[in-house]
């Protein structure tokens, strides 16, 4: 489900705008060729989004806009490493606003190695985790990385409430095996940005 973020749509105009001025949104009359082997016209970098700070910060502020209306979530993050510095963003803007109303709840961050780390804890989650968390993620197509992610942290004993992303690229097949782990909201669906005659698989 595209969030709706009442009250601050002015942020989701601007998001769209930094994903375009910051070329995390490309086209291709070519083509590129996707991690699930498809072809398409329409290819999202979100690292030049997430590394921009005007960027991360603005998705931030929109997350964190949802993420405080859910009472039990004490922390944010994802796999690695597309999650990273928006959970971190998050988590930093949280106690930002927590100094302004110490009825905005704090969020600590953390990520999930896509395999536990081979030395010295060998653990597979790192950084601060809660028991009620939301899984963040820059795109999801088919979802696989990011309920891997829910995985872990339920393998922990932590339970995952949302799961958010920036865009979602996936079908509605994609999106309803997605839920069947948690519940999926997305600030941008693909077509928002693709181009007339656009393939945007």
């Amino acid at each position: 489900m595209e969030l709706r973020p009442a009250g601050i749509g002015h942020k989701k105009d601007a998001l769209d705008r930094l994903i375009r001025s910051t070329g995390a949104c490309k086209h291709s009359p070519r083509g590129f060729k996707l991690a699930s082997g498809k072809t398409s016209n329409l290819y999202f970098d979100l690292r030049l989004l997430s590394g921009d700070p005007e960027g991360v910060h603005t998705a931030a502020e929109i997350f964190y806009h949802h993420i405080k209306k859910m009472p039990r979530v004490r922390a944010v993050g994802g796999l690695e490493s597309g999650s990273i510095p928006i959970a971190t963003a998050i988590s930093q803007l949280s106690y930002l606003e927590n100094q302004k109303n110490p009825a905005n709840p704090k969020l600590t961050s953390f990520f999930v190695r896509k395999a536990p780390k081979p030395h010295g804890t060998e653990k597979r989650i790192e950084g601060r985790i809660a028991p009620h968390v939301v899984v963040v993620d820059d795109v999801i197509t088919s979802g696989t990385s990011a309920v891997s992610a829910i995985d872990a942290v339920r393998e922990e004993g932590h339970e995952c409430e949302c799961l958010m992303s920036v865009i979602f690229r996936g079908n509605k097949s994609d999106y309803e095996e997605i839920t069947k782990s948690a519940k999926l909201r997305y600030i941008f669906a693909m077509e928002r940005f693709a181009g007339p005659g656009e393939i945007a698989a």
